[in-house]
C-alpha cells in the first residue's frame, strides 16, 4: 500500500524519538529551534537537523517571523500519513480477530528464550569490589567519556542517586539535568540494576545488571574485582530491538576501558 505524494518517507523520519518528540511539541504550537531545544535534551543544531529531515518528510513546514524561523506541523502531510495508518489499522484489526478466534493459549512457561539475547560482558578491574561499585556509582564523574552523555559539555557531574527509584542523570556546569535512567537495585559493594535511556525516550528503556565480584587471589591490598554486566529487555522495543544492541554494543566498548583504568588510579588520584 502506498503513501500519497509526500517528498520524503514520514515513517522514516518518525523512527527517530527526538523528531518524535519535536512532532509531539508542535501539536501546541508553532515553534523556533530555540523553543524546541529548550524542552529537549539536545542542541539546537541537532534540532536543525531533525527539522530538516521532517521537512523532507512532508511533515514540517516552516515561515520567516522578523528574524527568525517559526515550524509548524504540514497539515497535507500529517493527513496522509493519518489516512495510511487508517488503513492498515483496519487490515490488522481484521487479521488479528482471525488469529485470535484460531489461536490456543498456552501457558507462559512455553514461550522460550527472548528473542534478542541480553548483552552479556565480563572483565576484571585491578581493585576491590568497594572500590570498583564506587567508581561506578559516586565517582562515574571522573571517567565518564562525554561522548557518552547527552550533552557532551565538559564539566558535567553524573549522579547515581543511591537507592531503589534514584535517577540517573548528568548535570551540566549551568545545572542543566538530563536523565539517562532510573536505580532498580542498589546492594553496595557486589550489586546494582537500572532502567537505562541514555538518548532515548524513556518508554525505549532497557534494564543493566552489573554485578561486582571480588577475587581472593588478587595481588597486594588492592585486590581485584570481576565485573559482570548483563544488559537486556531488548525485544520491548520491537523491530529497532537488534539495532540499538548493536550500538548498545559498541557504547560497552567505549565505556569499559576508561573505566579500567580509573580503577588502576590511587584513590583520590586522576583518572
Amino acid at each position: 500500500m502506498a503513501l500519497g505524494p509526500l517528498p520524503g518517507d514520514p515513517f522514516d523520519a518518525l523512527g527517530d524519538p527526538n523528531r518524535r518528540a519535536i512532532v509531539e511539541l508542535l501539536r501546541s504550537g508553532d515553534r523556533s529551534v530555540g523553543q524546541l531545544a529548550d524542552e529537549l535534551p539536545i542542541s539546537r543544531p541537532a534540532v536543525s537537523r531533525h527539522l530538516r529531515l521532517l521537512r523532507r518528510a512532508g511533515l514540517v513546514t516552516d515561515r520567516a517571523e522578523g528574524t527568525r524561523r517559526l515550524y509548524r506541523l504540514h497539515d497535507e502531510g500529517i493527513a496522509v500519513v493519518r489516512e495510511y495508518l487508517e488503513q492498515v489499522w483496519g487490515e490488522a484489526t481484521a487479521r488479528f480477530r482471525l488469529l485470535a478466534e484460531n489461536h490456543t493459549d498456552h501457558d507462559s512457561t512455553d514461550r522460550g528464550p527472548p528473542l534478542t539475547e541480553p548483552i552479556e560482558i565480563e572483565f576484571t578491574v585491578a581493585c576491590a569490589p568497594e572500590r570498583a561499585f564506587d567508581l561506578w556509582t559516586s565517582k562515574a564523574s571522573l571517567w565518564w567519556p562525554r561522548d557518552h552523555t547527552v550533552s557532551g559539555q565538559p564539566g558535567l557531574t553524573v549522579v547515581f542517586e543511591p537507592r531503589p527509584g534514584g535517577r540517573i542523570y548528568e548535570r551540566t556546569r549551568a545545572g542543566v539535568e538530563h536523565d539517562w535512567g532510573e536505580l532498580l537495585a542498589w546492594e553496595p559493594p557486589h550489586r546494582l540494576a537500572y532502567r537505562w535511556h541514555l538518548a532515548l525516550d524513556r518508554a525505549d528503556a532497557t534494564e543493566v545488571e552489573v554485578t561486582f565480584r571480588g577475587d581472593a587471589e588478587g595481588d597486594g591490598d588492592a585486590g581485584r574485582t570481576t565485573i559482570t554486566i548483563v544488559h537486556s529487555g531488548w525485544d520491548r522495543l520491537g523491530p529497532a530491538g537488534p539495532d540499538l544492541r548493536r550500538r548498545n554494543r559498541r557504547g560497552w566498548a567505549g565505556l569499559i576501558p576508561p573505566y579500567q583504568r580509573a580503577c588502576t588510579d590511587p584513590p583520590g588520584g586522576a583518572p
